[in-house]
């Protein structure tokens, strides 16, 4: 059974990152970083997805990892905002119904990918392109 089928698939990867995106919205350390990201819950569980052993829409409609971090660089995330990010979205999991065993792997898996994007979140233009490619 693949992650993706452990969390109840596709359509619950959508509930739970549409509702991350409600809470980081209202969130005072993230509402300004998510502000005009209405799209962004998509694309979030898009990559989940594909991530998670499903279909891998993201990636033949955005790109690869490095498409996903280019995305972040500027945008400076201090630790509090990751830490913040991991919570929400691990509450989002518990709230729309994942079953224990997805949360727990979930919250562990989000660690790496967070820590990632916010380290590229402080790169240059100049850095993340010679990191990243363009």
């Amino acid at each position: 059974m693949s992650l993706c089928e452990l969390a109840g698939g596709s359509e619950a990867l959508h509930r739970m990152t549409m509702t991350f995106l409600a809470k980081a919205q209202a969130d005072p350390l993230l509402g300004e970083m998510f502000a005009d990201k209405d799209d962004h819950a998509e694309h979030i569980a898009s990559y989940f997805i594909m991530n998670f052993g499903g279909p891998d829409d993201y990636l033949r409609e955005r790109g690869d990892l490095r498409f996903l971090l280019r995305q972040h660089v500027g945008l400076n995330i201090a630790e509090p905002q990751r830490t913040r990010w991991v919570e929400l979205m691990t509450e989002s999991a518990r709230e729309t119904g994942m079953p224990d065993a997805f949360v727990a792997v979930f919250s562990r898996y989000l660690q790496g990918p967070s820590r990632t994007t916010a380290q590229v979140s402080h790169l240059s233009a100049d850095d993340a392109a010679r990191t990243l490619g363009r």
